[in-house]
C-alpha cells in the first residue's frame, strides 16, 4: 500500500495535518449516525427522544470496546513499524478482526425482548418509554459486529498512514443513512427502530466498501477465525486497549449515573442533555480525530525514540486546537438556540438544551488539554493514566458535582457540573503530561 505521509521525516504540521483531517472528517461521519438518528427521532417527540437516550449509554459501550481494541491495534503496530518489525506488524493486523468479533457478539443477547426489558429496566425506563426502546435497540445491536469489522478494517488503514480511505467508507455510509431514516422511521412508520435499521444498512455499505479496498490493496480477504497463533496478539492488543476501552468506558457509566439524576426533573431534562451532548460531540469531532493522529504520530516516532518530534507534534496539536475551539465557544455560548433549532424542539426542551448548550460552551476549550494528554499517552503507551484521569473526570468530578449542584440548582445545576468538572480534570492532565514528558526525555537520554 502506499504511504501517503512519511511520519519519520516529513514536516510534523503537515504530517499532523494529513492524518488529522480524514480523521477529523471519518470521526464526523461515524458519529453522525447517532446525531441524524436523534434529529429525526425528536420529531417523534420527547417520550422516543428520551427512550434514546436511555439506549445511548450502551451504544457507548460498544464503541468503546471496539475503540480500545482498534486504537490499542494502531498504538502497537505503529510502534512496530518505526522499530522495523514487520513480522509482527502482519501478525498483528491479521489477529483484530477475531478479536473484535468476540467482542461484539456478546452484546447479541439483548435482542431478546424479555432481556432487553429487563437491561433497560435496571438503567431506569418505565413502561411507556420502553415501547419507544426494544425495535430502536435490536437493530443497535444486530450492527455492532458490523460495527465491529468497519473498526478493525479502519485500523489496518489508519497503521500504514492511509486516513482517506476510512473516510470515504464513513461518508458512503452515513449518506446511505440519511437517506434511508425518514423512509424508515416516517414512510414505513417503523418509529425508533427505523432509526437503527438505517444505521445498520449504512455501516454494511461502509464494510463492503472497505473489504474491497483491503483487496485491491494487497490484502488478503479479513477473517474472524481465531487461531491459537492470534493468543499472544491478543494479550498484547488486551494490555494496552484494556486501558483505552476503560477510559472510554468511564463515560457511558458515568451517563447512566447522570441520567438517573436528571430523570428525576423529568423526560425533557433528559432530552435537554441528550441534545448538548450530540452538539458538543459533532463539534468536538476535529479535536478528537487530531487527537487518534497525534497518538499514531508519537507511536511511530515512539518507535524509533525521536523525542523532539514527538514534542513538536504535542505543541502543534494544541496551537491548531485552540484556534478551532475557541471561535466555537463563542457560537455556544452567543447562539445557543441556533445550535438546538435542527431538533425542533418544543418552548420548554429548547430552552432547557439552549442553557445546557451555553454550559458546554466553557467545558470545549478546556477539553483540548485533555485529548492531547489522551493521545500523549497512548502513543507512549502510557494508556493507564488515560484510565485514571477519565475516571477521575466522570466518577470523582462530574458525577457528584450533578448531585450535589443538582441538589441545589435543579437540572440547571446539573448542566453546570460538566464544565466545572472538565476544568478541573484539564488541570490534571495538564500536569500529568508535562511530568510524562519529562520522565520520557530522561529515559530516551539515558
Amino acid at each position: 500500500m502506499k504511504i501517503p505521509v512519511n511520519m519519520a521525516n516529513d514536516p510534523v504540521p503537515r504530517v499532523m495535518i494529513r492524518l488529522a483531517i480524514p480523521l477529523m472528517v471519518s470521526l464526523f461521519f461515524q458519529n453522525l449516525y447517532s446525531y441524524v438518528n436523534t434529529i429525526f427521532i425528536s420529531w417523534l417527540g420527547e417520550i422516543p427522544l428520551a427512550a434514546i437516550s436511555l439506549s445511548l449509554p450502551l451504544t457507548y459501550i460498544a464503541l468503546s470496546l471496539g475503540k480500545g481494541i482498534a486504537m490499542g491495534s494502531v498504538v502497537l503496530i505503529s510502534h512496530d513499524r518505526g522499530a522495523g518489525n514487520e513480522a509482527d506488524v502482519q501478525q498483528m493486523g491479521r489477529s483484530i478482526l477475531p478479536l473484535m468479533t468476540l467482542v461484539m457478539i456478546c452484546f447479541l443477547p439483548l435482542m431478546v425482548p424479555e432481556l432487553c426489558r429487563i437491561f433497560f429496566t435496571v438503567l431506569g425506563a418505565d413502561l411507556v418509554v420502553m415501547e419507544h426502546i426494544y425495535g430502536f435497540t435490536f437493530w443497535l445491536v444486530a450492527g455492532f459486529p458490523v460495527m465491529g469489522y468497519v473498526m478493525a478494517a479502519e485500523a489496518l488503514f489508519i497503521v500504514k498512514g492511509d486516513t482517506v480511505t476510512p473516510m470515504k467508507g464513513m461518508i458512503l455510509g452515513n449518506v446511505l443513512n440519511m437517506a434511508l431514516d425518514p423512509l424508515l422511521i416516517f414512510g414505513l412508520n417503523l418509529g425508533t427502530a427505523g432509526a437503527t435499521l438505517g444505521t445498520l444498512f449504512g455501516q454494511i455499505a461502509a464494510g463492503i466498501y472497505l473489504s474491497w479496498r483491503l483487496q485491491v490493496t494487497g490484502y488478503s480477504p479479513l477473517s474472524i477465525i481465531p487461531t491459537l497463533g492470534m493468543i499472544k496478539y491478543w494479550r498484547r492488543i488486551a494490555s494496552q486497549g484494556m486501558f483505552i476501552a476503560s477510559s472510554y468506558l468511564v463515560s457511558p457509566f458515568g451517563l447512566i449515573l447522570l441520567n438517573g439524576v436528571l430523570i428525576q426533573f423529568g423526560a425533557v431534562a433528559v432530552g435537554a442533555w441528550n441534545m448538548m451532548s450530540r452538539t458538543e460531540m459533532m463539534v468536538m469531532l476535529p479535536i478528537m480525530g487530531m487527537s487518534n493522529a497525534l497518538a499514531t504520530f508519537i507511536s511511530f516516532n515512539a518507535g524509533k525514540q525521536d523525542y523532539i518530534r514527538i514534542r513538536s507534534g504535542i505543541k502543534f496539536f494544541f496551537t491548531l486546537s485552540l484556534g478551532i475551539v475557541l471561535p466555537v465557544m463563542l457560537l455556544f455560548v452567543s447562539f445557543p438556540h441556533m445550535l438546538n433549532a435542527v431538533f425542533r424542539p418544543p418552548a420548554e426542551l429548547r430552552e432547557l438544551s439552549g442553557y445546557a448548550i451555553q454550559a458546554s460552551g466553557i467545558a470545549i476549550v478546556f477539553s483540548t488539554i485533555l485529548f492531547a494528554f489522551y493521545g500523549t499517552v497512548q502513543g507512549l503507551k502510557r494508556p493507564a493514566l488515560m484510565m485514571v484521569v477519565s475516571f477521575a473526570y466522570i466518577i470523582v468530578l462530574r458525577v457528584p458535582l450533578a448531585y450535589w449542584i443538582g441538589s441545589y440548582w435543579g437540572e440547571r445545576g446539573v448542566f453546570w457540573s460538566h464544565p466545572l468538572a472538565t476544568i478541573g480534570a484539564a488541570m490534571i492532565a495538564l500536569t500529568l503530561l508535562l511530568r510524562l514528558l519529562r520522565t520520557y526525555q530522561v529515559e530516551i537520554r539515558g
